[in-house]
């Protein structure tokens, strides 16, 4: 009897060796869908900045092993944002993808913003209306700071080959949570703001 584990066993069919599947590269920057986006930025009045800075930061470390500790890099982003942005920029070129803001005004935009409604959010408990109006400001800040950051996510999705972001534009349990909590900051939020407009026009 011939033994079928034996390699010189003329009567044992051929073996094809099997490579394992090519690995796919690591994404070099964080992929969503516009939709998605805009819902989590206004929804958490803005905090979700913080989590797409750290997210961007994370995965080009993992890509081109630069940019090191990513939630430094998100909780201060002043500082760190013009950085990625100019990252951004350089890895749409490269893939080939035309156009866009110049980065570096993106990065004068979204920094003076931050520090602006930064600034506002810590002075609004100035009495009267000078209080009122830096309050207003600073959630006014929040939408060229969407700008800035949503121009970024075009070209990063562009250079992901996902221009829709189809790949990440499902609401998951996790979104759901944090736009829950986001509604109930924008209340507290609105509801302060009516309160102290109400009592500033009634003196």
């Amino acid at each position: 009897m011939s033994n079928s584990n034996n390699p010189l066993d003329p009567y044992q069919p051929p073996q094809a060796e099997i490579a394992p599947p090519p690995s796919s590269p690591a994404p070099l920057f964080y992929l969503v869908s516009p939709a998605k986006f805009s819902l989590l930025f206004w929804s958490t009045m803005g905090i979700y900045d913080v989590y797409w800075q750290y997210k961007n930061w994370a995965l080009y470390r993992e890509a081109r092993g630069g940019g090191g500790l990513p939630v430094l890099r998100a909780v201060f982003s002043i500082f760190f944002a013009p950085s990625l942005f100019h990252r951004i920029d350089r890895e749409a070129r490269a893939a080939g993808v035309p156009g866009g803001f110049q980065p570096s005004l993106l990065a004068v935009v979204y920094v003076l913003c931050t520090l602006f409604a930064s600034v506002g959010s810590n002075l609004m408990d100035q009495p009267g209306l000078p209080g009122l109006l830096l309050w207003l400001g600073s959630l006014v800040m929040l939408l060229p700071i969407w700008w800035a950051l949503g121009r970024c996510q075009q070209r990063v999705n562009a250079t992901l080959g996902d221009q829709d972001g189809a790949a990440n534009s499902r609401i998951t349990w996790a979104n759901g949570v944090w736009i829950g909590l986001g509604g109930l900051l924008w209340l507290s939020t609105l509801w302060s703001l009516a309160t102290w407009a109400r009592v500033l026009f009634m003196q």
